[in-house]
């Protein structure tokens, strides 16, 4: 009776397992892992000596470059793209942008000018801040590339033109005529220009003088140079020029990436161009470009990441 009572039960346990999927390998179907998301906001700033870097003639910024002169922000925007965060297990995740008039294509234009005062060449709207959504989890870094991709690959697996593209034949943030290198087809991956008090001292034997005159501006203009190629056949750079930014410790719901105007300028003097165009415009041997590439962390040369310095430019505070 016993062996007969401990046979039903076990019997029993066995279908009762089986119906709840518990006792067959082969009859269950696992479900499928959903991927969650989360929105991501990071604010940009460009400052100088603690404040924020603004337009106009009240704004004037003291202090700057070699010489340590007062200049005037006439212009300071610049391109953003491979954007990616760095999770708790130090893995680079990338974010996907929010498709909007300031980003597109996996690249945001960030633009600190507002139009008023030497900046009066500009546009009246800025973009301080880049969205998107990146896979949940825990993130404590941040990488960004300074610049625009030569080309991106859409959804649909077509290669679509970045870099070179015309402004007038492609969407925001891309269609931007101010960012643009008409002669050399394609854009300004920064552009930041300044008008220092005094003016700067255009020396004999430029090509914009015969002789030591004044001028106004003084400009950092990056891009890529040594570009040739078409539409149909491609481009190719041999100086890519796009610094890649890497930042160890970054919370976004606390910090801000800021782009500190007088270490771009650390060792240059605003106040004198040497030679080439008025002041760096990415041109190899542009006297004034050496100092500018260095703290982005470029080699000049080559147009690739230095392997002997390292960008100085961005960094990290809170909110």
């Amino acid at each position: 009776m016993r062996s007969l009572l401990t046979l039903s039960l076990v019997t029993a346990s066995a279908a009762l397992l089986t119906a709840c999927g518990g006792g067959s390998s082969d009859s269950s179907t696992p479900l499928p892992v959903v991927a969650t998301t989360q929105a991501v906001s990071i604010q940009f700033a460009a400052q100088a000596n603690g404040k924020d870097a603004q337009c106009g003639a009240v704004n004037e910024i003291a202090n700057l470059g070699s010489t340590n002169k007062t200049a005037e922000i006439q212009d300071l925007r610049f391109y953003v793209s491979a954007l990616e965060l760095v999770n708790d297990k130090g893995q680079a995740v990338a974010v996907t942008l929010d498709k909007n008039t300031n980003q597109d294509f996996g690249v945001a234009l960030l633009d600190f000018e507002n139009a008023t005062g030497a900046c009066a060449g500009g546009d009246a709207k800025t973009n301080t801040v880049i969205t998107g959504k990146i896979p949940t989890g825990t993130y404590t870094g941040i990488k960004f590339t300074l610049g625009v991709p030569d080309t991106v690959v859409d959804s649909s697996g077509n290669t679509i033109i970045l870099n070179h593209s015309n402004t007038t034949a492609i969407t925001a943030p891309l269609d931007v005529a101010a960012m643009a290198w008409s002669w050399q087809g394609g854009r300004k991956f920064a552009k930041i220009e300044f008008k220092p008090t005094g003016g700067v001292t255009n020396q004999k034997g430029t090509p914009e003088t015969t002789d030591d005159a004044t001028v106004t501006s003084w400009v950092v203009h990056m891009g890529a140079t040594g570009c040739t190629g078409s539409d149909a056949a491609g481009y190719s750079c041999t100086n890519p020029n796009l610094a890649k930014v890497s930042l160890s410790s970054f919370d976004a719901s606390k910090q801000k990436v800021v782009l500190d105007v007088p270490a771009l300028l650390a060792q240059s003097d605003i106040s004198v161009n040497q030679n080439s165009a008025l002041g760096c415009m990415s041109g190899t041997t542009d006297k004034e470009c050496p100092a500018v590439f260095d703290t982005l962390g470029l080699d000049l040369l080559t147009g690739k990441v230095s392997t002997s310095k390292t960008q100085t430019v961005f960094k990290v505070i809170n909110k």
